[in-house]
């Protein structure tokens, strides 16, 4: 049973770094994907050609060309928001997995935002903050990491309950001598899990803000993509590769990590067995 579980986690592994490999191929080396810059000008609304297999949009740019170096830009945010939320995520578990005053402010706070509609929180911020890439990567991590806080919240509890924990603490040595030296190496696992499963929820929580009007123009995701041709009449010109070649890009890129995230789940339960 453990060796199935390990071989379909391991097939998951290899497909989702396949994709991911792609799509980081793409964000760091454009050119090898598309001949066109990013604001090379062409007739608007051409039809899928030779030229432009993806056909261009309603300024006359090639979809294709928009699409590679689009990619950049989404795994940046997606990236930097979910490496402050797994930091926040785990401060907050950590703190919150011991006792006391400090413990009970920060498991209030973690319910608090749980409780939060993120969605609608994100767009009110985001409306008044502004929409840079770095405010809202800031933005969606601040309402992503309470299931990383509630996971170390429990990992942790469950260490302090093992023996060698105890026995650390008959010697003298602190509880965050403990937590630092002890325990966060053994949170490896549940650390990048929840790692890989954030960076997937932020990519699509930062395609939503942006396919609703919340996206930096300047630097525009798959998301700002799709809200653009949807604004400026993608439908009634049927260029419908304008909306769905994004779409099916961040699905791509949401089902690489998810698809890593299964494998160093399964890992992390045949190791525990």
């Amino acid at each position: 049973m453990a060796d199935r579980r390990l071989r379909r986690g391991t097939v998951s592994l290899v497909i989702g770094a396949a994709l991911l490999a792609l799509f980081a191929a793409a964000a760091l080396f454009p050119a090898v994907f598309t001949p066109w810059g990013r604001k090379e000008l062409f007739g608007l609304w051409e039809a899928p050609s030779a030229l432009h297999p993806l056909g261009t949009n309603y300024l006359g740019y090639d979809v294709l060309a928009e699409l590679v170096y689009g990619a950049r830009d989404t795994v940046v945010i997606g990236l930097l928001s979910s490496v402050i939320s797994l930091a926040l995520g785990t401060a907050a578990g950590v703190i919150s997995a011991g006792e006391g005053r400090a413990a009970s402010l920060f498991s209030w706070i973690t319910q608090l935002f749980i409780m939060l509609p993120r969605l609608v929180s994100l767009i009110v911020l985001s409306a008044f903050w502004g929409s840079e890439r770095s405010t809202l990567a800031l933005l969606i991590a601040l309402f992503s990491w309470t299931g990383t806080a509630r996971a170390v919240r429990a990992q942790v509890r469950h260490l302090r309950s093992q023996p060698f924990a105890e026995a650390l603490e008959l010697l003298g040595c602190s509880r965050a001598r403990i937590a630092l030296r002890h325990m966060l190496p053994n949170l490896s696992g549940v650390l990048l899990s929840r790692f890989l499963l954030s960076v997937n929820s932020c990519i699509m929580m930062e395609s939503t803000l942006s396919f609703l009007g919340m996206g930096d123009i300047y630097h525009p995701t798959w998301g700002t993509m799709m809200n653009l041709a949807y604004r400026r009449g993608a439908f009634i010109r049927r260029a419908y590769l304008c909306l769905m070649a994004p779409g099916v890009c961040v699905m791509l890129l949401s089902l690489a990590f998810y698809l890593m995230s299964v494998r160093a789940a399964a890992g992390k339960e045949i190791i525990s067995q």
